[in-house]
């Protein structure tokens, strides 16, 4: 799919990340200017020259502000961090000012009116109360004056990759029931469209493979690509330790609290979410088997492995 190159470059927030790197990857085969917003530009020394470099944090105003001016559109994705709220505020505030249209990937409970989604936030933050702040920050986008463009990823097929270690001994431990679960590529792909493309039009779009997908059909998915037996043996401990081995402080924490709902979840993505899916692409989704056939293909060519998603969820 193609879309008009804009002579003004996309920031990207969270350019070193798991979705952010993904966003960068596809803008840039678009052929699109990017500039990226980084606390380090040593962290993005492997970009192209031509890829602009903001240094500054979220915590300075001034530097969202500096970074902002005269980009075409901006990408966010929120930080694991205990001020998050007030992080996505400063940013959200600077685009407002900017006059940016900004494209969001994350949690969020979606509905057509402020009332449903109060009402969606608020049995949402009865399971997983950890993710209030997520909720409310993704909020304070969907009705800021950007022209949101609001994401809402399924859970990633790239977490798998935190129990590599578990898959090639024949297990796979992480707790499923049936969810939504998506491409990180996918994602990328899905908010470089939205970055590029005017006719998309404001509001929310679920991001999800082209079908629900549980543990069984994990587990079978990475068997087919070893070409040996992988046993779906859910266990929140082994998923507690295999988390806090992959990640830190809170990014582990908000993974460890989330596999605790995601075994029971009974949840396929719905025909309409499949059909938001493919308009942003412009294709079908991938699926998890091809996925895994990629990833073992990766692993034995020794490929270095891309940073490890956070987990997300889909309400």
């Amino acid at each position: 799919m193609s879309f008009p190159r804009p002579t003004q470059p996309i920031l990207v927030i969270g350019a070193t990340g798991s979705i952010g790197s993904q966003v960068v990857r596809a803008l840039l085969e678009h052929g699109a200017p990017v500039r990226v917003f980084v606390r380090s530009p040593q962290k993005v020394e492997h970009l192209p020259l031509n890829v602009e470099v903001a240094v500054g944090t979220l915590e300075d105003r001034e530097a969202i502000a500096r970074a902002l001016r005269g980009v075409h559109a901006a990408f966010y994705v929120s930080p694991h961090d205990a001020a998050e709220e007030q992080l996505a505020e400063n940013f959200v505030s600077e685009c407002e000012r900017a006059g940016v249209r900004l494209v969001f990937s994350g949690v969020y409970a979606d509905g057509r009116t402020r009332f449903v989604r109060w009402l969606q936030r608020t049995l949402f933050g009865v399971m997983l109360p950890h993710y209030r702040p997520k909720l409310r920050l993704a909020e304070r986008i969907r009705t800021s004056r950007t022209g949101a463009v609001m994401l809402i990823p399924g859970n990633y097929f790239q977490m798998d990759e935190v129990c590599q270690e578990e898959l090639l001994a024949g297990r796979y431990p992480l707790p499923l029931g049936v969810v939504s679960r998506v491409d990180t590529r996918d994602v990328g792909d899905a908010a470089a469209r939205a970055l590029l493309d005017p006719t998309v039009p404001p509001g929310d779009y679920t991001l999800t493979g082209p079908a629900g997908v549980d543990g069984e059909a994990t587990a079978a998915h990475w068997a087919a690509a070893l070409g040996r037996p992988v046993i779906y043996a859910p266990d929140i401990p082994e998923t507690d330790a295999i988390l806090a081995r992959a990640y830190s402080g809170r990014k582990a924490l908000d993974c460890q609290k989330t596999y605790r709902l995601t075994g029971r979840l009974k949840m396929p993505p719905s025909p309409a979410a499949i059909r938001q899916t493919e308009y942003l692409l412009g294709r079908a989704a991938r699926s998890h088997a091809d996925y895994a056939r990629e990833t073992v293909a990766a692993w034995r060519a020794g490929v270095p492995a891309p940073a490890t998603p956070e987990l997300t969820a889909t309400v």
